[in-house]
């Protein structure tokens, strides 16, 4: 019996290692030369500017429908993102890491505070950003959860919203957060929003207004964002 469970360990394990190879070898280059068509503008460049192309910490939130352009757009800035420990988080965080990306794995419903814990001590160690889908990891889509905003509050690094949209755009529409990419030659639209200076005493009463706000100033955005590039 005890070799049966060496035996399916092996298994899964070459599974695993198959798939993370693939994913780096053939999945990241592909994504690099797909993404890499596209013509992007930013609204709001002052910010852009001033907070991800500086030095500046930052905590980063979006939405779920966003993360596969992102990890490749901002994966350059090394930063940390939280990705779900499921089998979908696993192949997500092989795919994260091809770009730059350092994954903290947790999530709202397991791992989540072990995570937190690992981005504030990025955060105060001198690294960039740590960033996640407010929305995630399973919805209901276009809802914040609060792990983002907390770790704002206890790192003093301003957040910010941001979102992307794009005029010719593959929707994967029959999954629960509409996830987008954007076709060969797109042009894209990323908004990034003014900066939210959470206090380091904030309430839990003021961390929910917080949560409100960053929520309807997100799909506030991506309604904007959705509107300039036509998409619907």
């Amino acid at each position: 019996m005890q070799k049966v469970r060496r035996t399916i360990r092996i298994r899964d394990f070459a599974r695993e290692t198959l798939m993370a190879r693939f994913i780096r070898k053939i999945v990241v280059p592909l994504a690099r030369v797909w993404f890499g068509t596209c013509r992007v503008s930013v609204i709001n460049p002052r910010v852009y500017k001033e907070y991800v192309l500086n030095d500046t910490p930052v905590v980063v939130g979006t939405w779920h429908r966003a993360a596969i352009y992102f990890l490749y757009f901002f994966g350059h800035f090394r930063p940390m993102i939280m990705i779900s420990r499921s089998k979908d988080g696993e192949i997500l965080s092989q795919y994260a890491a091809g770009f730059g990306v350092i994954p903290a794995r947790g999530s709202s419903s397991k791992g989540g505070r072990a995570a937190l814990e690992q981005m504030r001590r990025y955060l105060e160690g001198g690294g960039k950003g740590c960033a996640t889908v407010l929305d995630g990891p399973r919805g209901p889509a276009y809802v914040a959860k609060k792990g983002m905003i907390a770790l704002s509050k206890l790192t003093g690094a301003p957040f910010l919203p941001v979102i992307w949209s794009a005029n010719h755009t593959l929707t994967l529409r029959d999954s629960w957060d509409k996830m987008i990419l954007p076709l060969p030659w797109a042009r894209v639209c990323i908004a990034i929003g003014e900066p939210i200076h959470i206090p380091t005493n904030a309430t839990n009463q003021e961390l929910e207004h917080y949560r409100e706000l960053i929520e309807e100033r997100l799909n506030t955005m991506m309604a904007e964002v959705d509107r300039r590039c036509g998409y619907r």
